[in-house]
């Protein structure tokens, strides 16, 4: 068995900090780097947040390695005075030669199951553990809703021009305080974003909307629907049609 004598163990202690504080402080700048990508103020503003925190805990770790290389050794050998250890003769053993195995034959790889985008995902910071139970209906696609979230004529297909549209659908064994997010997709590209707590209650009907900044444009759309960080269901619809003759700018999707 390997022993560590007082030396070792301080300089093994003052490594680790002093890796710790790499580590911290290189997380720490890549959040504030990445946070002027982000288009999203409050997305934004979490990782600057994340950036500053992880940079804290990076100074931490250095202050307490300098501590430690500077007065650890006088304390400790104030506490527990050196004495002489004879040294160890290390002791070689041989080890059986491992027989190698067939190798496995790789299975056909399975489509992928929708993930919520990371700059979404640093945002969840659940206090509520969600109930794996939760269920979303089927979403239905419309343009008006009547008083109870229900959809009035839903579709597939939607012709231009066309204003806000409505995803609607019912769900049970859910918890208020759980983070939801609502993503509308044209192609690979977010048109309208929805993520917030939960407060809606156990059981009902609910809906998302989406209205793009730029407007609508021809296209197949999805929506996909995500409790915290588990995807729940999509939906799919396609808008047909010639698209405003005036140009628009990019679209960049608010929460």
């Amino acid at each position: 068995m390997l022993t560590l004598d007082l030396d070792q163990a301080l300089t093994l202690a003052t490594l680790g900090l002093l890796a710790g504080f790499l580590v911290a402080a290189l997380a720490g700048w890549r959040q504030l780097q990445s946070a002027r990508e982000l288009s999203y103020f409050m997305l934004r503003r979490q990782r600057i947040a994340q950036g500053w925190r992880m940079l804290l805990i990076g100074g931490g770790f250095g202050v307490l390695a300098l501590a430690l290389q500077l007065f650890g050794r006088p304390l400790a050998y104030a506490i527990n005075p050196p004495t002489a250890t004879p040294t160890a003769s290390p002791t070689v053993t041989s080890t059986p030669s491992i027989t190698p195995t067939a190798s496995v034959t790789p299975t056909p790889s399975i489509t992928p199951t929708p993930l919520i985008p990371e700059e979404i995902r640093v945002l969840l910071r659940e206090t509520v553990t969600p109930n794996p139970e939760a269920a979303f209906s089927a979403i239905q696609v419309a343009t008006r809703l009547d008083g109870g979230n229900q959809p009035i004529n839903p579709a597939q297909e939607f012709r231009l021009p066309l204003g806000r549209l409505y995803g609607a659908f019912s769900y049970n064994n859910l918890q208020d305080g759980v983070r939801w997010t609502a993503l509308w997709y044209r192609g690979d590209q977010v048109v309208c974003l929805e993520t917030m707590e939960w407060d809606g209650g156990t059981g009902g009907y609910g809906y998302t909307e989406c209205e793009p900044e730029g407007g609508w444009l021809p296209g197949e759309y999805e929506i996909r629907i995500f409790w915290a960080e588990t995807w729940k269901v999509s939906a799919h619809f396609n808008v047909l049609g010639e698209p405003s003759a005036t140009p628009t700018s990019p679209v960049t999707p608010t929460p």
